[in-house]
This record gives C-alpha cells, sequence and structure tokens, in this order.
C-alpha cells in the first residue's frame, strides 16, 4: 500500500498542504474545477475523479467555445455540450498538468479527490496555441523544400489545434490574422499551387506528374478510387502512378490531395483526440479532376507543357569525377533490364548473363515487392562505385500492394554493377534531396570513396528493410552494437511533460525506450516481416559528421528523419545510425536510435549521449 501511494504522491503532485486543505472550501471558492471517484480500486477512482472533474471543466466553458457553438448554429444536429466535453477530454488526457490529488480512503472503499486552479485552463490553451504555431514555421520549412504532404500536414494540425481551444478566433499571427480563418486559407493556396497532369496510360496502370511552382514536387500523398475501392498513392520527385480498373475509360481521372494524415497522428494523445473531434475542414482545391487520353487502352498522346515535363533524376547533379567514363557495356545490361521490366518479361534477364549470384537474389526480390513498373522517362546517369565498380542511377518504377487499402509507391532504383559488368546489387534510392546533399558533401575527410560509401551503405539499408534483407541487416550491425528502439506510451491522467525525461519536444508524446540486443533486434526485425505485406521507408533531413578526434577509424554520425510505412502501421521519426566504415567492404553499425518524430533536430538523439572517445 505504501508504495502505491507513493506513485500517487509522484505522478499527481500531492502536498501535504493539499490534504489539509479543506474540500468544502475547494468546492465553494469558485476558484477550483474538482472531481471525487470512489471505487474498489484506486486506478477506477483516480479515473472516476478525473473524469469527474473533466465533465466540470467542459460545463463552465462551454458557453464560450466559439469554434464549436459556430459550428451548432451551422449545423443543428451537433450537440455542442457533448463536442465541448469531448475536445475537453483531449486535454485530461494529455496536458491536465498541475492536477492536485490525495486518497482519502484505500480500497475496497476507495475515495480519490482532484482539484486544479480555473486560471491554469488558460495556461493549457495558451500551450497548444504556441505548439500549433510552431508546427506552422515547420509547415513553411517544408514547402520551400517542395515536401507538399509535409506541409499540409503540419498547417492542418496546426489549424485544429487552435480550433480546439477556448477562444479561437483570438488567435492571431503577427500580422493580426485570425489563424482559424487563415491556415485553410493557406491550405487551399498551397494545394491549389498543385498542378497534377497525365502523363501516360498503358493498360490499367496511369502515370501523373505532380509539380508545385512549375517544380517537381518531392512528395505528395493522395487518394484516388480505382472504379471500385478507395485508393492511396504517393508521388516522388514529381512523379505518380494510379491503377485503375479496364472497365475506367480514361477521359477523366479524379485525384484527392491528403491535408488532414490522421493516421500520423497515431500515438500522439493529445493531437489523435483533437483530430477525432474537430470537424474535417473542407478543401475544395484538394479534388483535382485530371483529363487524360480518353483511351484506356494506350500509351497517352496528351500534351503536356514542355516545362512540366518531368524527366527523372534530372536534378541529380554529381562533380564530373564521380561519373563513370566507359559505359558502353552497362548501358547495354540496363537496355535489357529496362525492356524486361516494362514488358512484365522477368524471366528474360533472370540469368546469369546480367547478374550475378547475388545480384539475381535481389532482382527476385525486388519484382516480388508488390506490382513493379517503369514509370517516367528513365535517364540513367553511370558513377563511379567501389574498387572500379559501376553505380546506375535514373530509373524510377512504381509498386502497389493491394492487401488492405490498395497502395502504391515510386521509387528510384539503383543497379551495382561488378567488375565483371554485371548487376551484382539492387537497391531503392533515398530521394533527390538527400542523394546530392552527400554527393557535393565537401569536409575533411570527405572524398568521393567516403561519399560512395555512405550513400550506397544507406541505400542498401533502406531497401533491405522493404526487401526483408534479414542476412543483410544482421551483416551490418556489429555483435556489441547498441540499439534503442523506441514505443509511444499512452500517458495517464496527471502526467506532466514539464516532469518527464523521456518525452518529445513536441510535449505530448510520453516514450519508452528499450536497448536491444542484436539478437533481439533480429529476432523482432523477423516478426515484423512476417506480419506485413510490405514495408516502405523514406529518408529527408539528413545530418552526417565526421567524428574526427579518432585518427585511425573512419566513423560517421548519420541522423535522419524516417517516415515509415507498413501495411499495418505507419510513423515518423528520427533515427540515428554510427557507421565504422574503416573497413569499407563491411560498414559496421555501432549505435542504432530511434525515437518520434520532432520538429527540432536539436532535440534528437546524439553520439555524445553514448560515445565519447
Amino acid at each position: 500500500m505504501k508504495n502505491t501511494l507513493s506513485i500517487i504522491i509522484a505522478l499527481f503532485g500531492f502536498t501535504a498542504a493539499a490534504v489539509a486543505q479543506n474540500w468544502d472550501q475547494i468546492r465553494n471558492s469558485g476558484k477550483y474545477y474538482y472531481g471525487e471517484g470512489f471505487s474498489d480500486t484506486v486506478e477506477k477512482a483516480k479515473e472516476m475523479a478525473l473524469s469527474s472533474l473533466t465533465g466540470m471543466i467542459a460545463t463552465n466553458v462551454s458557453s464560450d467555445f466559439q469554434y464549436l457553438l459556430d459550428e451548432k448554429n451551422t449545423n443543428g444536429d451537433i450537440d455542442h455540450e457533448s463536442k465541448v466535453l469531448n475536445c475537453i477530454k483531449t486535454y485530461s488526457q494529455a496536458t491536465l498538468t498541475n492536477v492536485k490529488t490525495w486518497q482519502v480512503s484505500d480500497p475496497p472503499e476507495c475515495v480519490i479527490r482532484c482539484y486544479m486552479e480555473c486560471a491554469e485552463m488558460e495556461r493549457i490553451f495558451e500551450s497548444r496555441i504556441l505548439k500549433a504555431k510552431e508546427y506552422l514555421k515547420v509547415a513553411e520549412e517544408y514547402l520551400k523544400r517542395q515536401k507538399i504532404d509535409a506541409a499540409l500536414k503540419y498547417c492542418y494540425w496546426a489549424y485544429s489545434l487552435i480550433c480546439s481551444v477556448q477562444f479561437p478566433n483570438n488567435v492571431k499571427d503577427d500580422a493580426g490574422n485570425v489563424l482559424a480563418v487563415s491556415i485553410p486559407q493557406r491550405i487551399e493556396e498551397i494545394i491549389d499551387g498543385v498542378k497534377v497532369t497525365f502523363d501516360k496510360r498503358t493498360d490499367n496502370y496511369v502515370d501523373f506528374l505532380f509539380t508545385y511552382g512549375g517544380e517537381p514536387v518531392s512528395s505528395i500523398e493522395f487518394t484516388y478510387n480505382n472504379g471500385q475501392d478507395l485508393c492511396l498513392g504517393k508521388a516522388k520527385d514529381g512523379r505518380g502512378m494510379v491503377e485503375v480498373r479496364s472497365s475506367h475509360e480514361g477521359k477523366v481521372y479524379h485525384i484527392n490531395v491528403e491535408y488532414e494524415f490522421k493516421e500520423h497522428a497515431r500515438g500522439d494523445v493529445e493531437l489523435e483526440s483533437v483530430l477525432n473531434v474537430i470537424p474535417k475542414k473542407m478543401i475544395p482545391t484538394a479534388a483535382k479532376k485530371v483529363i487524360g487520353s480518353g483511351d484506356g487502352n494506350s500509351v497517352a498522346g496528351n500534351k503536356v507543357k514542355k516545362e512540366e515535363k518531368i524527366v527523372n533524376s534530372q536534378k541529380l547533379k554529381p562533380a564530373a569525377s564521380q561519373l563513370a567514363v566507359e559505359t558502353d557495356r552497362y548501358k547495354a545490361a540496363m537496355e535489357a533490364v529496362l525492356n524486361a521490366i516494362s514488358a512484365r518479361r522477368y524471366s528474360d534477364i533472370g540469368n546469369f548473363t546480367y547478374f550475378s549470384l547475388d545480384g539475381l537474389e535481389v532482382y527476385n526480390k525486388l519484382i516480388a515487392y508488390g506490382t513493379a513498373r517503369v514509370v517516367g522517362i528513365p535517364s540513367i546517369q553511370f558513377f563511379k562505385g567501389l574498387d572500379d565498380c559501376v553505380v546506375a542511377r535514373g530509373l524510377q518504377m512504381s509498386f502497389s500492394f493491394n492487401r488492405g487499402k490498395k497502395q502504391t509507391f515510386v521509387e528510384d532504383v539503383i543497379f551495382y554493377f561488378d567488375k565483371e559488368g554485371k548487376i551484382d546489387n539492387i537497391s531503392f534510392g533515398l530521394g533527390i534531396d538527400v542523394t546530392n546533399e552527400i554527393l557535393s558533401r565537401s569536409a575533411k575527410g570527405w572524398g568521393d570513396d567516403a561519399r560512395e560509401i555512405l550513400l550506397e551503405f544507406l541505400e542498401n539499408y533502406k531497401t533491405a528493410y522493404a526487401l526483408e534483407r534479414l542476412d543483410y541487416i544482421k551483416s551490418i550491425f556489429s555483435d556489441d552494437a547498441q540499439i534503442i528502439t523506441g514505443k509511444v506510451l499512452k500517458v495517464k491522467p496527471g502526467f506532466n511533460p514539464a516532469n518527464e525525461k523521456n518525452i518529445s519536444i513536441e510535449g505530448q508524446k510520453a516514450i519508452e525506450y528499450t536497448h536491444l540486443t542484436k539478437k533481439d533486434y533480429i529476432e523482432r526485425l523477423k516478426r515484423v516481416f512476417a506480419n506485413n505485406e510490405f514495408i516502405n521507408i523514406n529518408f529527408s533531413n539528413t545530418s552526417i559528421r565526421k567524428i574526427t578526434k579518432i585518427a585511425d577509424k573512419e566513423k560517421f554520425v548519420i541522423q535522419l528523419a524516417q517516415e515509415y510505412n507498413s501495411s499495418i502501421y505507419s510513423d515518423k521519426g528520427y533515427l540515428l545510425l554510427l557507421v565504422d566504415i574503416t573497413n569499407k567492404e563491411e560498414p559496421l553499425i555501432e549505435i542504432r536510435t530511434w525515437q518520434p518524430d520532432e520538429i527540432d533536430m536539436d532535440n534528437v538523439f546524439h553520439e555524445g549521449m553514448f560515445y565519447t572517445n
């Protein structure tokens, strides 16, 4: 009993003064919200007390909740009081931080009382407003990088948070604009700037070009109806693909740009509950009507403005020293690969004429990764690889998955040739921004070899999870690697982020970190692979630093934002890898950490927490 009581004291800010305070004075002063719970267990009584407190807050602030009241005026079937109660619950689940609680009696007739100063709600509302304004800053940064999906997501999340405070119409930006009004306008402007044009159709596969401000988008998500089901799609570096039914005549396609991103909020109790309570704001420009060729079976002959044509890899910017010179035999091999994949005659090249044994194994995994096809106009560039090998970049492929809700991804596909001119490995690329960042990196100790090693390593790392290459993953972790995984916990009533060490800067994610051995991590991955139809990983915001204090070792710290998607789970977070590339043929990960999505890279894990040499 003493141990239980000590936990309650720690969690709920219990003080001797709180016990001594007269309960009748608390209830009658008008300065507090309060609640009382009765049950046979401490947890049930505590939950009842907080629920009572929440109900009292909702009753007292109900008439002042402007946004939800406006909703009632325009839509009479909305129960305003219920909406306010649900809205207040979004605070009680995550942010009612200064609730004072004490246990009056023990189980089986347990009584718990709790109270909070009325003025505390104003501070809580203000905290949510500050979080929303920070989201808006993040959105504009993503927009500069053409990451339309992330920009729209943070804008819409900011809007929802502001709509959940007591006086949203009083929340303004520095220019005096009411954010509850200006944010939807900004979302509409961004989506209106997104142009979707029909590229071509081959059988049931339709390619689209996505631009923003005349430039290819870096990333955007959308939904479409294939004639039977609602499907999810992603465009990357300006290209996206949908699969329609053969009966679709091809004259018009309807694309809906995603901006709400409810599923991405999974695990953030506060944000998830807000998105479930605040009615979705409809953005008319999100619906894109795209004119097709009208020919449902042939490659399109539509007219696309020349400046909107998107050629794969047109933005890769290698130095001249990084490009291969004699490339004829590699061009011939890539032409055979393109012809076979385009015609779906995969077995035509599934032999040792074009592949080494290892390369053939990866190729077979690649063509089994969903329904694969070439998209766009390949513009292959040949790079100098390691040890006189050659790397072919510039091919984009789409991969569709049909189990559950249909999803489509577009990936850069990289081919690695060995000294014999055979394809020895295949990987997914990192995207134009990340690839250019590594190719052009100029720093002490960074030669072409170091750039190529790190680029190939990250490409192979990403691909190994998608193609379930467990043996490869096992080989790149050192036997004594420090592996830290994280999961978001459901916060308990009275959770105070200010008193917690393991939280995200977004403020409401309580995180449980687990140190795993290499063996345990590999066993966990086996279960993950067995339970998913697909895994797809994308990287951005890459930061790579060399550890210069160790003269005889080539060690690098890699920090990057990771977007993880699978058939049953999705999340965004930050990954840290400390990699030893001294043996360039066998890079080894010494440290691997993950933590939930942050809005400031300075707040993520760094090597100094683990590595002091």
